[in-house]
């Protein structure tokens, strides 16, 4: 495309060239946009400011390219806090490519265990078993240099691969979050309403590049998201401690603070679903989820997922959000459990029944393990075999 061609560093970026990217709405003082001296600046800064504020996290002190492949696809939609057990746990039981690449489907969904969004750890290794095969079926080499060699393998979009191939390999090119956005929006005073976080991302996008510090990609890209998880924050941004806030028009001209940047409001569509739960004194009943998402994770059954009617009272609620979905799963008891629970399930073909001693060896949905581990174990005992989960229960 030739007007992304137009937008060099040093060079002005009109109205009519944003526009064609973010629409003719798209608000922004065109002086905050010019000349590389005030971008350096401020790319410089940040660098800067990271090198004394960097957080010791476990995937920059193990920096290898696996270990960052790991880190970002565990990153996705997942919170820092959550992700840090689940990452050293993952290189104690995975250390290597070939570990991983070498290891059973349920090997890896179980250590991935808790995370949610499952496809991750299935993309995750079937893409390490294609750089240790050595060739991808277009013929990528090992360890892509770039974000387009990247994007081949599954489940690498836009985001991972830029991030990959500035912070692994050190290309000059930008990585763009929800961080990254944040920060730019408010530095350039943009007050346009974007329709998603992905039609901001793709917005900023064009001129990301553009703070990047010569030679100093990895950083720099580390650096700004670090700035909007720690300074930059949503909600009470820390101004004063910012590296950047000379440079800031939403700062120096108090143009919108924390509203900044704008989406429109999202619209949640309610889902309201009923769940069984079915359990002795040494077994429970359960059921793998639908869906090649939810492939080998077990849940909880729901009442269609039986053959008879059994008169049930509701015992809890688990309640969780999925993309632009709120879901309320009502849980429900029996009244009263078949005589023989082996015998019952085989009329039940959808059902599976576990030893509850291992149920740890299994498994199941995050939100349903925990609600189990609550239900079923005395305070503060956990479901054998599955000893992070209690640590991780405010994912």
């Amino acid at each position: 495309m030739r007007w992304i061609k137009e937008i060099s560093v040093g060079a002005e970026i009109s109205p009519k060239i944003l526009s064609r990217s973010c629409g003719n709405s798209f608000n922004y003082s065109v002086k905050s946009f010019t000349g590389s001296d005030r971008e350096q600046a401020i790319g410089h800064s940040i660098v800067q400011w990271f090198g004394k504020n960097r957080r010791i996290l476990p995937w920059r002190t193990n920096s290898s390219t696996y270990g960052r492949l790991v880190s970002e696809f565990m990153l996705q939609q997942t919170q820092v806090a959550t992700v840090i057990p689940y990452f050293e746990n993952w290189l104690r039981q995975f250390p290597s490519l070939e570990a991983l690449a070498a290891a059973s489907e349920r090997e890896v969904m179980k250590a991935w265990e808790g995370l949610g969004y499952y496809s991750r750890a299935r993309n995750l290794h079937e893409t390490v078993k294609q750089i240790v095969k050595g060739t991808h079926s277009r013929g990528s080499p090992i360890f892509p240099e770039t974000p387009k060699g990247w994007k081949l393998f599954p489940g690498i979009g836009d985001y991972t691969a830029h991030a990959l191939a500035s912070i692994a390999q050190n290309q000059h090119v930008a990585a763009v979050d929800g961080n990254v956005v944040r920060v730019l929006c408010r530095a350039n005073g943009i007050q346009q309403i974007f329709d998603s976080k992905h039609r901001a991302a793709e917005c900023i996008k064009k001129i990301a590049h553009r703070y990047i510090p010569r030679g100093k990609s990895a950083d720099y890209n580390e650096a700004i998201m670090e700035l909007g998880a720690l300074i930059c924050k949503p909600k009470n941004p820390s101004c004063g401690h910012c590296p950047i806030a000379s440079h800031c028009r939403n700062f120096q001209e108090k143009l919108g603070g924390e509203q900044i940047p704008r989406f429109r409001k999202t619209i949640y569509v309610q889902r309201d679903m009923q769940r069984i739960f079915l359990c002795d004194s040494s077994s429970i009943i359960l059921k793998k989820a639908k869906g090649r998402r939810l492939h080998n994770i077990f849940e909880m059954p729901s009442p269609e997922d039986i053959t008879e009617n059994l008169a049930t009272h509701a015992i809890g609620k688990i309640c969780r959000s999925i993309a632009r979905e709120r879901i309320t799963e009502t849980i429900l008891e029996p009244d009263s459990l078949p005589d023989d629970l082996g015998a019952w399930v085989q009329s039940n073909l959808k059902l599976t029944l576990l030893p509850i001693r291992e149920l740890g060896n299994f498994t199941l949905s995050g939100p349903h393990r925990r609600w189990l581990n609550g239900k079923i174990f005395a305070p503060g005992k956990i479901v054998p075999g599955n000893e992070k989960v209690e640590k991780d229960s405010g994912k």
